[in-house]
């Protein structure tokens, strides 16, 4: 399920009975940043998170119902996340006065050099559309730095399990842990930075990502990038940094959109979806983005599923691989073309 907050955790015809959401935890780290001020506010066509709760009772929510072994594997990876998301909206409760908001070429390289050191796979930079934050939400800065983390292919390859998810969790934790690294990073050199969390996030993530050219979003509504292809998790920072080197400032534009040719050709993951969510081909959402699963269809499969991921599994550029796939690929003339924007 993509990554976008309606201000009831629950839904409106929600029982009493339905297992208690993870909305309820992302909204309470999210309440952390209206202690700032100045918060750059989404645009009017901007749309919610989508929210993660369900009708489903506690006793077909999967992660309501470890075995003690497995409860044993998911606390080493949860509790961290836990705590480093609480850490990051900490970091929220005042602002951070910036001493400077240029940075020199070094300064970014040795960021990066750190990022990845820290297991983060590639990263970018953009200035954020307000089209691209979430309604109800607003973000410290106007740039972010955004950075991939990948998962490896063993266990998503077994989705829907709980294998798989174990490392989708695996992934948030490392997120967590690298985007309040560099947020401090950034700090001690006099930078404004404000984590943004590895769950939920105040922003689309993936259309972040696209705009700032790591990848391009496939029909299964994923990022799809070089190296990891779709099995990829996605987190930001927020900084007051001018000077980032964006796709735009670069004069370069991104050499990824020909995945979605390849995706109107393909239709892999709209086939092999269990619950048939995916739709056909990605559908106009009116705030420059793109609509690409039916969520009310997903949900209730992705909360008793063990987050399902199936759609990732199958995917032809988490198996193969990008390289190979775009190296095969002949192209696609009647593909349609659907660009993300951004609206400034």
């Amino acid at each position: 399920m993509s990554q976008e907050s309606l201000k009831s955790p629950l839904p409106k015809n929600s029982t009493s009975k339905a297992a208690p959401s993870l909305d309820i935890l992302l909204n309470w780290t999210d309440q952390h940043i209206f202690n700032l001020k100045n918060l750059i506010r989404p645009a009017p066509e901007s749309k919610p998170r989508t929210p993660f709760a369900t009708n489903l009772p506690k006793e077909k929510v999967s992660m309501r119902n470890l075995t003690g072994r497995q409860l044993l594997q998911v606390i080493p990876k949860f509790l961290p996340l836990l705590a480093n998301m609480v850490l990051g909206s900490r970091m929220y409760d005042r602002e951070f006065k910036a001493s400077s908001s240029q940075a020199d070429p070094k300064f970014i390289a040795d960021l990066e050099a750190m990022a990845r050191a820290a297991g983060a796979k590639d990263i970018a930079y953009i200035k954020v559309p307000p089209n691209a934050i979430f309604q109800g939400k607003g973000i410290p800065g106007e740039y972010a730095i955004v950075f991939t983390v990948e998962m490896d292919k063993e266990p998503i390859s077994t989705a829907p399990s709980f294998e798989c998810q174990l490392e989708v969790m695996e992934g948030y934790k490392r997120m967590s842990t690298i985007s309040n690294r560099l947020a401090h990073h950034l700090r001690k050199n006099g930078f404004a930075a404000y984590p943004g969390t590895a769950l939920g996030g105040l922003t689309d993530y993936v259309h972040l990502a696209e705009l700032a050219g790591l990848g391009a979003i496939g029909y299964h509504g994923l990022l799809i990038s070089p190296g990891e292809g779709a099995r990829l998790r996605l987190n930001t920072i927020y900084t007051n940094i001018t000077n980032l080197p964006t796709l735009e400032a670069r004069g370069e534009t991104n050499e990824h959109l020909w995945v979605r040719d390849f995706c109107a050709m393909c239709n892999k993951c709209v086939r092999k979806c269990p619950v048939d969510a995916i739709y056909n081909q990605p559908r106009p959402r009116g705030d420059g983005g793109y609509q690409s699963i039916d969520h009310a269809s997903c949900r209730d499969y992705f909360t008793e599923h063990n987050g399902c991921g199936v759609c990732l599994a199958v995917c032809p550029f988490s198996q193969i691989g990008y390289e190979k796939v775009h190296a095969g690929f002949k192209g696609n003339d009647h593909a349609p073309q659907l660009r993300i924007t951004a609206q400034h």
